[in-house]
């Protein structure tokens, strides 16, 4: 049996979708959650729920009958079991971003602004002491991958998010493990409907309430910004949401539009069509399916020139902007050329059958 490991996230229900659509019947999907009742996952039928602490599991019943196991975002706990893992055992890491990117020892993901309420913060301070390092392992019994000694020989596999993170990702951890292309965003989990959607001419920023969207440094480049501003902040950082909000306020008074509570996914397709213009100022890899999501539909994407994804996207031909070059072209919508050439590059390289090829990359693990 494939193991899969999960957090309470909205991606469970679609890899479950895909895992059994290619290997009916030969996987496990475990939840980690301190409650009952999960908030994303509808399947709940084919999902186990663990305690989300270290001290509640039962290793032995995760690894029964298990052929490999799929980390799916490598948290703390998720951390504790494959430090534990049968030597024998095969152990698939599918990154997201942040449980990799956090603990670079040398990674800026902070542009200047962001960067000055950042590192003054009691948090970042703390995250730099032994007192850390010692609270991580006493709560977590593990300590944070970067201060791990063999990493390198718990991880057989690893996806990434793009291609080019790869070697980024395998060369700082040290890893031995073999690159295996996988990815979780597909256009039938992007849109509810395939319409030619009229846009409008607000301006979306970022995916999230977390600093590594340099919302403070993108609100610095728009002072003077008619069109309203929609921020995503229904996930997060609660500390770092407050701060967006106010910040917002004093830049940009009843233009500003904070987005703070989740909602059904079909409202949030119609205000990203309420947008023309979306701002992705991270340095590292994030908001991917927010990203194609607006590619796909005709909406014209700016993206930090310093990220991978930027480098990535402009290598294989979409017309993506560079906040800092195009800045006056923001508001403007694409041309029809320029829709189309977008909506097509995602389907060749996010349609289902492509989605499919990845998870059968993974089950074939097993062979």
């Amino acid at each position: 049996m494939i193991v899969h490991l999960f957090e309470d996230e909205k991606f469970v229900d679609t890899t479950i979708e895909k895992f059994e659509t290619i290997s009916e019947g030969q996987n496990r999907y475990i939840v980690f959650s301190n409650s009952e009742h999960l908030v994303h996952p509808k399947k709940t039928d084919k999902i186990e729920i663990y305690p989300n602490s270290w001290r509640k599991l039962n290793l032995n019943s995760i690894f029964n009958n298990c052929s490999l196991l799929v980390v799916h975002y490598l948290s703390p706990i998720k951390w504790f079991i494959v430090k534990n893992k049968p030597k024998q055992l095969n152990v698939v890491w599918m990154v997201w971003g942040k449980d990799a990117y956090d603990y670079f020892e040398n990674y800026e993901q902070f542009e200047p602004r962001t960067n000055s309420y950042i590192k003054t913060g009691w948090r970042s301070k703390l995250k730099n002491t032994v007192f850390y390092d010692f609270y991580h392992k006493f709560k977590y019994g593990v300590y944070t991958i970067n201060k791990e000694k063999d990493v390198s020989l718990k991880i057989n596999y690893l996806t990434t998010v793009l291609p080019t993170e790869f070697e980024l990702i395998k060369s700082e951890f040290n890893l031995n493990a073999h690159f295996i292309p996988f990815n979780y965003d597909s256009l039938n989990d992007l849109l509810t409907d395939d319409k030619n959607h009229k846009l409008g001419d607000n301006i979306l920023i970022g995916n999230s309430a977390t600093p590594s969207n340099n919302h403070l440094d993108v609100f610095e480049k728009l002072e003077n910004i008619e069109q309203k501003i929609i921020v995503p902040l229904n996930y997060g950082e609660e500390y770092y949401k407050r701060l967006i909000i106010q910040k917002g306020h004093e830049w940009f008074g009843s233009k500003f539009q904070p987005l703070t509570t989740f909602m059904p996914f079909e409202d949030y397709q119609e205000i990203v069509f309420s947008c023309n213009s979306m701002v992705m100022h991270h340095i590292r890899q994030q908001g991917l399916g927010n990203i194609l999501l607006a590619l796909y539909v005709g909406i014209r994407v700016f993206l930090n020139n310093k990220s991978t994804t930027y480098s990535y996207f402009k290598d294989i031909g979409f017309k993506i902007y560079d906040l800092e070059q195009d800045i006056s072209l923001l508001g403007a919508e694409l041309k029809q050329d320029e829709k189309l050439l977008n909506r097509s590059l995602v389907q060749k390289y996010y349609g289902l059958e492509k989605i499919y090829e990845g998870t059968r990359n993974i089950v074939n693990l097993t062979n």
